[in-house]
């Protein structure tokens, strides 16, 4: 083979590779010790994923309240988990009216509280983040359960809407590992 086979052999194989993203991994980490909590039955999850110092590019690289929506609804039900899922981004009062409506219908057991931190970025680019949870159970509210799951930017290199809602699922599988490790599932 010639330096010039050579050289678009290479391109070709690097062209169809970079096409390949590897998966990427949700690691959630939970204050595991200090856990006394019931059992996962009635869950209502307050989501809030937006950052007002985040453009709105920025912002919609982030797992999207109706993704992670369609992923606990997908999944939590078959674990005989009930969910309602709540996004109070942009609701006044922090969304808590929101909260308090859902809840007299739902009549939750628990809250589960979803929010962005830790926004790691390069220039204009979302390099990775985490959503910490925060899980409240009685009246009035206890915490009883954090973790923090660590994002990458999956559609890094495809923002197709297939790939976005497998990052939803993998996020709520890692959630739902770390609560059935921590004696809550």
């Amino acid at each position: 083979m010639t330096g010039l086979g050579r050289r678009q052999a290479l391109i070709g194989l690097c062209t169809t590779l970079a096409g390949c993203v590897p998966e990427q991994k949700a690691i959630t980490q939970s204050n595991a010790a200090s856990v006394s909590g019931r059992k996962l039955k009635r869950v209502l999850i307050a989501i809030h994923v937006q950052s007002l110092r985040l453009t709105e590019s920025q912002n919609a690289s982030l797992l999207q309240a109706d993704e992670l929506k369609r992923a606990f609804n997908a999944k939590w039900p078959s674990l005989e988990i009930a969910v309602e899922v709540v996004d109070t981004h942009g609701a006044p009062d922090n969304g808590g009216s929101l909260l308090q409506d859902a809840n007299i219908r739902f009549r939750a057991t628990q809250v589960l509280l979803l929010r962005t931190s830790q926004i790691k970025s390069s220039g204009p680019y979302i390099k990775g983040y985490e959503i910490e949870a925060r899980l409240f159970e009685g009246t009035p509210s206890k915490l009883v359960w954090r973790a923090a799951t660590e994002l990458p930017d999956y559609w890094q290199g495809s923002g197709t809407p297939s790939g976005r809602l497998e990052a939803a699922d993998r996020y709520v599988d890692s959630l739902t590992a770390k609560l059935r490790e921590d004696g809550l599932i």
